[in-house]
């Protein structure tokens, strides 16, 4: 099965459909990423079915590292997962950073989701290391996790 899903960058109005891919707390942290689009120190996608429904959405950090992108809140809608637009919407995020001069991609992945795991690895991601991270969740807390740190060099494909 093929699943045409277009790619744009991430607008305000597409909040609303996004409720999918995570709670409140998700959605105020993926409105926080308009400003740095704006002021060219990110970028954030939508993938967009031909109905005009969003199915994934993910974006391109480029303050952490200078010669990276560092891909973050990647996302696929859950009932379309194992159909290639995660793949996709990963090729557009490296495109868009190698095209901004980066020359490396980096990602992080829990422990506990070995399925985005072998996602990354099979697309040429290698360990970098592991991470503490947290954000925030429901009633003011914070989830906090160890990560597996990944990275790729853009200077070819998979």
């Amino acid at each position: 099965m093929t699943i045409d899903v277009t790619f744009r960058a991430l607008e305000p109005a597409d909040l609303a459909e996004l409720e999918w891919s995570g709670g409140p707390e998700h959605l105020t942290a993926i409105a926080e990423v308009l400003p740095l689009m704006v002021a060219d120190e990110a970028e954030y996608v939508v993938g967009e079915l031909p109905n005009g429904h969003l199915v994934a959405a993910g974006g391109a950090d480029l303050r952490p590292v200078p010669e990276a992108g560092v891909l973050w809140q990647l996302a696929v809608h859950p009932l379309l997962q194992g159909l290639g637009i995660g793949t996709a919407l990963v090729a557009e995020l490296e495109d868009r950073a190698r095209r901004r001069g980066r020359t490396e991609a980096r990602l992080s992945v829990e422990h506990d989701n070995p399925a985005a795991h072998r996602l990354y690895r099979r697309l040429g991601y290698r360990e970098h290391g592991s991470a503490v991270e947290s954000w925030p969740v429901a009633d003011g807390r914070r989830y906090v996790t160890v990560t597996t740190v990944l990275r790729r060099p853009l200077t070819t494909r998979p």
